[in-house]
């Protein structure tokens, strides 16, 4: 299965399970609860696998939601890319008590 596939498969589940009308905000704060998922999973020493694909799902959706269900996933794959370009560019700072680092603003 292609990306495209994925994203017309999982739309087909999210309008028949969560309604046509759901909005993308609910993908976006439901991401925030798998996130915590995926680091209780750290926590417990298993695997994470389930919960990653859980927000790569949400994400896909969120997107369709947002740019409408034709977008060709090549869309996200293509900004992706440009923004690590532009990433690879850029000076980063130290880690904070959470483990982020963020780059560092001109």
């Amino acid at each position: 299965m292609n990306l495209n596939e994925l994203k017309y498969k999982a739309a087909d589940f999210s309008d028949r399970t969560f309604g046509r009308d759901n909005p993308m905000t609910g993908a976006l704060n439901h991401i925030y609860e798998e996130v915590d998922e995926v680091l209780l999973c750290l926590d417990e020493g298993t695997d994470p696998l389930d919960e990653f694909a859980d927000i790569f799902l949400m994400l896909i959706d969120a997107f369709r939601k947002y740019y409408g269900d034709d977008v060709d996933m090549q869309k996200l794959i293509n900004a992706s890319s440009e923004k690590l370009d532009i990433n690879e560019t850029r000076k980063w700072g130290d880690p904070d008590k959470n483990g982020v680092i963020k780059h560092i603003k001109k």
